[in-house]
């Protein structure tokens, strides 16, 4: 078995005297211990493919974790805590997902690049950020990528290092970027379309990055760790990081103080009572405040929201929380982890807190819902102040009538009604995000001094006065250049987490389960012993390719010409490689047993088809593979 890498080359595993380690049997697996065996003949057999299953027991009776079947399927090993091998099955998904991006890359126009991991401070310092010639260039490049992570966790979804597709355009106009902007869209939604998975594409927001305009691609799947609301009766998508609540205010009509569920102040799950702030009576039934406090400690984070919140016509009346996305949004450096912010902030405005903390003055940010009258807004602010002694006060209130509110404190709920559509559903589902587009405008352009020399016609054409002879009689309007910067956009795929998002969609009690697109090898063909030259002769049928499917198959059966297979000649019982070929996930089982013997017959099995099983006569058993296919 020869192992080989950029750089270097590894002597067969056979022809060195190794001993049999506990680590050699984690790591090399099964095929460590196989009798080598050499063929020349160009054919694609596991007896040849380093596939170290096996040796990794699954643990207890309860379903196994994705992960833990792509470390068992040989896939991966973990090197160090968010760090990880890809062997040769898992290096192959990569590959063949690396090929699909630049298939669909090069369909818009996108030239491949490599550049160098390694930038240079004073750029990012530039830029804002350090916490191409061609003015409408699209340049596309794959790269490994390092992260900080301090808590690595859910295998190659959240680690230190992963493989990252970016994508950069550059545009002369606002107008040509947005268009720009729209045929990537298009172009990542073809290229997540050829998954047949279901994928959800969501209003974002664009963060530390920049700019005015980004959208996620998600799978939904438990293991998600972002929440995106969505109707049920209209296509309605976003994170609930830039979810609007199209709830309004709500008063009771009456005098029952009961109906109110809160008069108190809240953060998280620790209440704190109004009358000690010093807020009247008769407004504890109308108003509730959160806190939050700043990482430094100087910054009270003050929010004041209605108690409750009702839909248009006065129904559905329910409690207001506290959207933390919102707050986020306006102070980036507010601390959403302490569970005590009042009783810390009292202690950093009194000088209890030592050391560094006490760098800054104690400060009061206040923040209203736009919800909320004037005149209550009004009233509030005529309370006394007893929240500590000595803070200066800053009153960040943004107040706005119109129809999109500068500030919207209250939380959306599943069950809300739909800001769109106004007669759906919302609700939340968990997903995992694997690619962002953003639209960055100037936002690094300008910084950066990115300009180009734009063609502007001249003004005075206009009223037709200044036309020029090109020598033939022809009138040619004078055009004038001037500089502008780019307008720019920033897209992104995750190649390696991909991965972990697939595997995690699709895996059964049996194992993985690979589309068509990624999947290691789109067939494996299993012999039973005796059979290994017949099943030589079924791998040959597989991979030939065709000019012409007959008529009953699909148009899109035209796309596939060969079928990536591979034999399974491993000296194994049937039984075995059954099993580790449902752990692998090959699309397509192709079988030959008691029925190929005496009938010449394949069985084909495909979980993911309704846990197909069809013998099938050997001059049929190309059309039909790839009659599945195109369904996988």
């Amino acid at each position: 078995m020869s192992l080989y890498a950029p750089g270097f080359l590894l002597r067969p595993l056979a022809r060195q005297r190794l001993s049999r380690t506990a680590f050699a049997d984690t790591f090399f697996g099964d095929s460590y211990s196989q009798r080598r065996r050499l063929h020349y003949d160009g054919r694609s057999r596991l007896s040849e493919f380093w596939t170290p299953t096996g040796t990794i027991a699954k643990e207890g009776n309860e379903r196994e974790d994705s992960h833990s079947m792509l470390i068992r399927g040989g896939f991966v090993r973990q090197a160090h805590s968010g760090l990880f091998h890809f062997l040769p099955l898992g290096l192959r998904i990569q590959e063949k997902l690396e090929r699909l991006l630049d298939k669909h890359m090069v369909k818009l126009g996108a030239s491949k690049v490599s550049l160098s991991t390694l930038s240079a401070e004073d750029l990012w310092e530039k830029s804002g950020r350090l916490r191409g010639d061609n003015p409408e260039v699209i340049a596309n490049g794959e790269a490994r990528k390092y992260r900080d992570e301090p808590r690595p966790r859910q295998g190659l979804l959240r680690t230190r290092e992963f493989l990252m597709k970016d994508l950069y355009t550059f545009d002369y106009t606002k107008q040509d970027a947005l268009q720009t902007y729209e045929a990537i869209r298009q172009g990542y939604s073809a290229f997540f379309d050829e998954f047949k998975i279901p994928y959800l594409v969501a209003k974002a927001d664009s963060g530390s990055i920049g700019g005015d305009l980004s959208h996620e691609y998600h799978f939904p799947t438990s293991k998600g760790e972002d929440d995106l609301i969505t109707c049920d009766s209209c296509d309605y998508v976003v994170n609930e990081e830039i979810a609007k609540s199209p709830f309004i205010y709500y008063r009771d009509s009456g005098n029952n103080k009961n109906f109110y569920f809160s008069y108190k102040a809240v953060h998280g799950d620790a209440f704190i009572n109004l009358a000690e702030l010093g807020v009247p009576e008769k407004m504890r039934t109308k108003i509730k405040s959160w806190y939050g406090i700043s990482s430094c400690r100087n910054i009270l984070y003050h929010a004041i929201l209605p108690c409750q919140v009702a839909n248009g016509n006065g129904s559905n009346v329910r409690e207001a929380h506290i959207n933390p996305y919102a707050l986020k949004a306006h102070c980036e450096d507010v601390d959403l982890g302490v569970k005590n912010p009042l009783e810390l902030f009292k202690e950093y405005a009194q000088g209890k807190l030592g050391g560094s903390l006490r760098d800054k003055p104690a400060v009061v940010e206040q923040f209203f819902d736009y919800r909320l009258p004037e005149s209550l807004i009004e009233e509030y602010h005529s309370c006394p102040n007893v929240i500590a002694q000595g803070p200066q006060w800053e009153c960040f209130h943004e107040h706005s009538s119109s129809d999109e509110p500068s500030m919207d404190l209250v939380r959306i709920e599943a069950g809300d009604n739909c800001p769109e559509c106004h007669s759906g559903s919302l609700r939340f589902q968990k997903a995992v995000e694997l690619g962002h587009t953003f639209f960055l405008g100037t936002r690094y352009s300008q910084p950066l001094e990115a300009t180009v020399a734009t063609p502007s016609v001249s003004p005075e054409i206009d009223n037709g006065n200044e036309l020029l002879s090109d020598g033939n009689d022809i009138l040619k309007p004078v055009h004038q250049s001037s500089t502008a910067a780019l307008q720019m956009g920033c897209h992104g795929i995750g190649v390696s987490r991909m991965i972990a998002a697939v595997a995690d969609s699709l895996a059964d009690d049996k194992g993985l389960n690979w589309p068509r697109v990624m999947a290691p090898f789109e067939a494996v063909v299993i012999p039973a012993r005796g059979l290994e030259d017949d099943a030589a002769e079924v791998l040959d049928l597989l991979g030939s390719p065709w000019t012409r499917p007959s008529s009953r198959q699909e148009q899109k059966e035209k796309e596939i010409l060969t079928i990536d297979a591979i034999l399974d000649d491993r000296e194994k019982e049937m039984a075995w490689k059954l099993k580790d070929a449902d752990l692998i996930g090959y699309p397509v089982i192709v079988v030959l047993g008691r029925v190929w013997r005496k009938e010449r017959k394949c069985e084909v099995q495909c979980r993911r088809l309704g846990s197909l099983k069809r013998d099938v006569l050997l001059d049929e058993l190309r059309d039909f593979v790839a009659s599945l296919l195109v369904q996988l």
